[in-house]
């Protein structure tokens, strides 16, 4: 297939009102991660919900994609699983250092599982229109998946500035975020067949769509719980805190 026929899945740039929703749900974002930064119980909710959407990701992996891919694709996923497990001891690490032990998980939240039920519904609704069958689909909602995991740990970083305590756990995990995006890509390009160029642009249009849905949405929630912790403190972009011992925080991805 040519690179034309690839671009659908480049992450694309809003227009219009979907533009003005990106923006609008950027900045309540942004406002929501500094009132939770700037107390412990709200940096500690934040760590907290990274877990969990780590701890899904893992479980995803695990689950449903290891069992059913073919042998050429398992060095990759098993290496995408190290990755993710990696993530899962960082961010117990960084909530151990902040003083919580980390036992009690939190679970996908309602938002989260709708869209994720959504995703589903699509995959199941597009497995037959691909020659690699329901793979194509999950990779392509992987892929959005690690986009938007990209987009939130770059505001993350941005927020809170390099001289953070947390930055460089943040700045690790997008790192891995952004591998994982070209090896999405990679293996979309490598599975779908010419013939079915066409078929994946759609699919991955209403992947996005159902996405776009729930953004707003979620920035909503995410505030109003940066408002349930406490009235906040200033943020400064360059903290004073004491960084964590290098030795405790190997940090060196979502869903805030």
């Amino acid at each position: 297939m040519s690179r034309l026929a690839y671009a659908c899945l480049a992450a694309a740039e809003p227009r219009g009102f979907a533009a003005l929703r990106a923006r609008l749900v950027d900045r309540v974002k942004r406002n929501a991660l500094r009132r939770l930064h700037a107390n412990p119980r709200g940096e500690r909710l934040v760590l907290r919900m990274y877990l969990a959407a780590e701890d899904a990701t893992e479980r995803a992996l695990q689950e449903e994609l290891l069992p059913q891919s073919p042998a050429w694709l398992m060095r990759q996923l098993n290496q995408h699983l190290a990755d993710e497990r990696r993530h899962v001891a960082l961010f117990v690490d960084a909530l151990q250092a902040a003083g919580d032990d980390a036992d009690n998980r939190l679970a996908p939240d309602w938002l989260s599982r709708r869209k994720i039920a959504q995703w589903d519904g699509l995959a199941r609704r597009y497995a037959s229109r691909f020659a690699q069958g329901v793979l194509v689909p999950v990779y392509a909602t992987g892929l959005c998946a690690e986009q938007m995991a990209t987009r939130v740990l770059t505001r993350h970083c941005d927020v809170i500035g390099s001289g953070h305590a947390l930055h460089s756990l943040f700045a690790s995990v997008l790192a891995d975020e952004r591998r994982h995006v070209r090896l999405c890509e990679t293996t979309l390009r490598r599975m779908v067949a010419p013939g079915e160029a066409a078929t994946l642009a759609a699919l991955m249009r209403e992947i996005r769509a159902i996405e776009a849905r729930f953004a707003l949405t979620g920035a909503v929630a995410l505030y109003l719980a940066s408002w349930a912790i406490r009235p906040p403190r200033p943020l400064t972009r360059a903290s004073t805190r004491t960084r964590p011992d290098a030795r405790r925080n190997r940090h060196s991805h979502g869903t805030p």
